[in-house]
């Protein structure tokens, strides 16, 4: 009887997603549901199922802390409109540095017309472009200064499409009020400068791959493993040889038994048939091997045959 070889053709990622307690702050709740909505963008009631799957389900652990320093973009200058407390009075500047990096996440991938939705502010848009809000801080007249930052690929775009960069002000100010408390003025104008003021390094918390990896899969998950057995004769060694596509790599969990005419492998506690059609197996042959790839799932039998004299 052969004995299965593992090789290991190439590293395979083991996913860590752990189940523990909801402990996320507030950052990592919104990089999760960028992560997830960048997934099932079109599909509302998805979202609203695996974000609530995943915030019971991912912890710390989960992140990565990532130090980035978002470039310079353009800078967009208004004031506060309506003022519920003594904090920031009405007419008080604020400065919005638009400002862009790899590492934010990317919006989903949409068509145009999900996108011009969004810029239209449809109600049953789905598109939206993942944002991060700085610290704010003050210059030296005692103006509001905050940092905004996107990913790369928005902000080019914003560059040269007009409605594109309203649409990322106005989110932009929708963030700040939120984080301010108060409304600004949609009256605003744009200061040739790049950023008011030097924009400083900012830490974020971001999901780990295996995290990713784990969202994904529920999007689109795996079809049911099928045992499709592939023959190939080698005339000139007198070999059967047998691909098996196996549903993953924790070969520890199969067993395989060779008789003359069949294979028999089990897969937990599922054991499968293989007849070997009309070839006859040498079952303790030397040259006999089992060979187990690991990066394309395949089970490779190299089976000596034997002559039909031998069984008359």
């Amino acid at each position: 009887m052969p004995t299965l070889e593992v090789i290991d053709d190439n590293e395979t990622n083991k996913n860590p997603f752990l189940v523990q307690s909801k402990d996320l702050s507030k950052e990592e709740e919104s990089a999760l549901f960028d992560q997830i909505a960048s997934e099932v963008a079109a599909d509302p009631f998805a979202f609203q199922r695996l974000a609530s799957t995943f915030l019971e389900q991912t912890t710390k652990q989960d992140f990565n802390t990532v130090n980035i320093q978002p470039q310079a973009g353009y800078v967009c200058k208004t004031h506060v409109e309506e003022s519920t407390h003594q904090i920031y009075k009405v007419g008080t500047t604020v400065y919005i540095n638009i400002c862009y990096h790899s590492a934010i996440p990317a919006p989903p991938i949409a068509t145009e017309a999900e996108i011009q939705k969004a810029l239209n502010a449809t109600e049953d848009a789905v598109y939206r472009v993942p944002l991060s809000l700085g610290q704010l801080r003050y210059d030296d007249k005692k103006s509001l200064v905050l940092d905004a930052c996107i990913n790369t690929q928005p902000y080019l775009r914003s560059e040269k499409d007009l409605d594109f960069r309203l649409y990322i002000l106005e989110l932009a100010m929708e963030f700040v009020e939120g984080f301010i408390a108060n409304s600004l003025s949609r009256e605003f104008t744009m200061p040739s400068a790049k950023s008011i003021g030097k924009i400083p390094p900012r830490v974020l918390r971001l999901p780990k791959p295996s995290l990713m990896t784990a969202i994904k899969a529920q999007v689109n998950p795996q079809p049911k493993w099928q045992l499709k057995p592939q023959f190939t004769v080698d005339q000139a060694k007198g070999l059967l040889i047998v691909v098996i596509e196996m549903p993953d790599n924790n070969s520890t969990s199969w067993t395989l038994d060779i008789t003359f005419n069949k294979v028999l492998l089990k897969i937990a506690n599922d054991l499968h048939t293989i007849p070997l059609k009309q070839h006859e197996i040498i079952v303790d042959d030397n040259e006999n091997k089992v060979n187990f790839y690991k990066k394309s799932l395949e089970l490779v039998l190299e089976l000596k045959m034997a002559s039909k004299h031998q069984y008359i």
